[in-house]
Formats: C-alpha cells, structure tokens, sequence
C-alpha cells in the first residue's frame, strides 16, 4: 500500500495586500516624523516669561539645545547652534516681558520617500497679545531608525524685524 500526500500550494498574496502593508508602513513613518517635527516646533521658540531685569541664562539656552538635539540631525543641529536660533525665544520674551509658545501647530505631508519626508506646516508664535503666523517647509530624514529635523525653511522676516529692534534699543 503506498501513501501520497498531497502538497497544498499556497499562492503568493495579492499586490494589492503587499501594497497596502506598504502603505501603512509609510503611515507609521509620517506619523513618527509629524510628532518629532511637532515637538521641534514647540521648543524652538518656547520662553518662560522672565522677571523684571531679568538676564537671559547660558544654562536656559543649553537646556533647550540639549532638548532639541536629538531631534535634529548634526549639521542642522550645528548650524542653529553657530547662528544663535535657539536663544531667540528667549530674547523675545525679555524684550516683550510674556511668555512666548507656538500654538495651533498643523503639519501635512508635501512628500515622501523612504528616507526623507517634506512636511508643510502652519502655526502661530504668540508672546503677550502679540503673534506671528508662521508658515513653512521642515524636512525630516531617517537616520538609523530615527526621524530627525534636516531643514527648516519658514517666513522668519517677522521674527527678524522683533530681533531688531532689540537690537536697536
């Protein structure tokens, strides 16, 4: 008596399944890369309203480039550092005797890869009855398994013209 087994063929699965596990993939990778964006995003400007003559500290600007270095890459991060951007919420709190924060923070996807992610984004800088909206491009690159700011491109002249007149009083 001899026995067959029979072989069960399995087909490969659909493309469109592969697809869609794809997908949510890249899902998974936009909605890491909008919160470490997000959290970018609030601390840059963020600035505790000081006491009256109150001097800025060295020791508030380095706790904030300690917080925003892991979320950016070493050359972004470097370069902020060298042009002094961290330490600017800072002096428009003094200047404008308020705390400064960015609210209604909103990021969509403009394009997406693997490895890079341009987001598009509005949201508003307010200090006092004071704001600015702002608007712009932040891309996020994955380094290692890490989405990490790259570039952040935004209409900064508001900013600049407060910055200023600090300068000037």
């Amino acid at each position: 008596m001899k026995i067959h087994f029979k072989q069960k063929r399995f087909k490969d699965p659909p493309r469109q399944s592969l697809h869609f596990i794809s997908n949510m993939a890249n899902d998974g990778d936009l909605d890491e890369a909008i919160k470490v964006a997000k959290e970018y995003k609030t601390i840059e400007y963020k600035a505790d309203q000081p006491g009256p003559n109150e001097e800025i500290l060295m020791e508030d600007i380095q706790a904030k480039q300690e917080a925003v270095k892991p979320l950016t890459t070493t050359v972004f991060y470097d370069q902020n550092v060298i042009t002094r951007t961290y330490q600017n919420g800072f002096l428009i709190a003094n200047y404008k005797q308020s705390n400064v924060e960015m609210n209604d923070l909103e990021l969509t996807k403009k394009n997406q890869t693997d490895h890079e992610i341009e987001l598009s984004y509005t949201g508003t800088l307010t200090f006092g009855n004071e704001h600015i909206d702002l608007h712009g491009d932040i891309t996020m690159v994955k380094d290692t398994d890490t989405w990490k700011v790259n570039k952040d491109v935004y209409n900064f002249e508001e900013i600049v013209h407060i910055l200023d007149e600090i300068i000037s009083k």
